[in-house]
């Protein structure tokens, strides 16, 4: 549209006309006619009179003057005919109204695009503002001496001592506290075979914690002249020439020369000492394990040696263990000094009672076959 879209009131009645490049008329039937209120709705209110442009594909809404719109009126002063000819493109104008909603033109477009590009520019710059801050920090506290280690803390330690945990970290203090690896200091500190689990904690700013959870010696192997440790899982924990005061374990099958500081016994042998540790469990809550020297496997049964009572149990194998070493407790305390056979190897539940063999030594048999 190149001419101006026109506004004017006109007997109580608002009309305004639409004309082509050319200068001719819309069709009749093209225009609806409305009332005021009708044009109130549409932001035409009562005496305001306005004209529309639409140049390059853009509307614009002017106000006309208060002088304008009486030239308006005096020129259609007395043409009632024709301004019965003039009609109101309410449809026409409600058209163009919708395809300028939606058909932005290619300005809004750009703006739009811009606005867009904006929206995820934010969240980008902010991402890399954090990352650049995270990267500052990062290389201030590797750098910075407050972080430097002024304490090592050791603690859970039993059997072997602070300074020498401390010596397999490989850890000093004065290091900063960022740079020093947790994986490689377990590695190291674990290669220690009574050493069972490492944690490692850094006390900002310069304190930094080891805890560790040691293996204990439960069990003995004895080897010609040395006794070789275990703890319940198996683990063999050191080679040494003196007597662990912890109860010797014989038939095992893990072949001698493969005792070795961090290895562990073979399957078989995990398997028995699982039913071993059972015994030795409930010999504890009992009250009696301090009295068990001894623990043979022989064809998946347990034999225990009782030296200071001067018995030796057959205990069979892993079956009712619990009443059986409660029976073990009453024939000890009632054979209290002799030294004999304890039997216990039978099966509880079908009518075997165990039962005490004193066994007399064989000099005193002699002395008294003599006076006889």
């Amino acid at each position: 549209w190149s001419n101006p879209l026109i506004f004017s009131k006109f007997n109580s009645k608002i009309y305004y006309e639409i004309k082509e490049e050319g200068g001719d008329l819309v069709k009749k039937e093209d225009f609806l006619q409305f009332e005021p209120d009708d044009a109130s709705k549409m932001g035409i209110n009562g005496k305001q009179v306005f004209f529309t442009k639409r140049i390059n594909g853009k509307t614009t809404h002017n106000k006309l003057s208060e002088e304008e719109i009486e030239r308006i009126n005096e020129q259609n002063d007395g043409k009632k005919d024709e301004q019965d000819d003039l009609f109101i493109q309410f449809k026409t104008l409600q058209k163009h109204q919708n395809n300028n909603q939606h058909r932005p033109n290619n300005n809004t477009k750009r703006k739009k695009s811009k606005k867009k590009k904006k929206r995820k520019a934010k969240p980008i710059a902010k991402l890399i503002f954090l990352v650049i801050i995270f990267i500052g920090i990062i290389i201030f506290a590797m750098i910075s001496p407050m972080f430097n280690i002024k304490k090592i803390e050791v603690i859970g330690n039993e059997k072997l001592s602070s300074d020498t945990i401390i010596s397999l970290s490989g850890v000093s203090e004065g290091k900063n506290i960022f740079r020093i690896s947790k994986k490689d200091i377990t590695k190291k500190i674990k290669e220690d075979s009574y050493i069972n689990s490492v944690s490692i904690k850094r006390k900002i700013p310069s304190t930094l914690e080891i805890t560790v959870k040691e293996r204990k010696k439960v069990y003995q192997i004895k080897v010609i002249n040395s006794y070789v440790y275990l703890d319940y899982q198996g683990y063999i924990l050191e080679v040494s020439a003196k007597d662990g005061k912890v109860p010797i374990i014989e038939g095992l099958t893990t072949e001698h020369n493969t005792l070795l500081n961090g290895k562990r016994v073979n399957n078989d042998d995990i398997e028995a000492l699982e039913t071993i540790l059972k015994i030795t469990d409930i010999a504890k809550s009992t009250n009696i394990l301090k009295l068990i020297n001894k623990i043979k496997v022989q064809n998946e049964e347990y034999i225990l040696e009782l030296q200071k009572e001067n018995k030796t149990v057959y205990l069979g194998k892993d079956l009712d263990l619990t009443n059986k070493i409660v029976y073990l407790k009453a024939i000890i305390k009632a054979e209290k000094g002799k030294k004999g056979i304890i039997f216990l190897n039978g099966d509880l539940n079908n009518g075997f009672k165990p039962f005490f063999r004193e066994e007399i030594e064989k000099k005193e048999e002699k002395k008294t076959e003599g006076k006889e």
